[in-house]
């Protein structure tokens, strides 16, 4: 996204649906304001980290990542939706 453009919810959802991924991987996405947050998580077996993905489309700036495995255990809320919008402080 260029700066000064504007991120658009729907068009990142309509990209987000066009991609060939299993069916199993829950996708979130969010608009807040310029920014949007993605969310991609393979449901885990509830006693491991949680594996996702997150993204963030803004104008300038573009990134995706893996949340430290800290963040991602269950109630940690790293494989959240929000946190690729405001990403939590790295652990400890």
């Amino acid at each position: 996204m260029p700066k000064g453009g504007r991120s658009d919810g729907a068009e990142v959802r309509r990209v987000v649906a066009t991609l060939d991924m299993d069916p199993k991987i829950r996708t979130e996405v969010k608009a807040d304001g310029d920014r949007v947050g993605v969310l991609l998580l393979v449901p885990g077996d509830g006693s491991g980290a949680q594996d996702c993905l997150l993204a963030r489309v803004a104008p300038g700036a573009t990134s995706v990542w893996v949340p430290p495995r800290m963040r991602r255990m269950l109630g940690e809320g790293g494989c959240a939706v929000g946190n690729a919008l405001d990403p939590a402080p790295p652990p400890h």
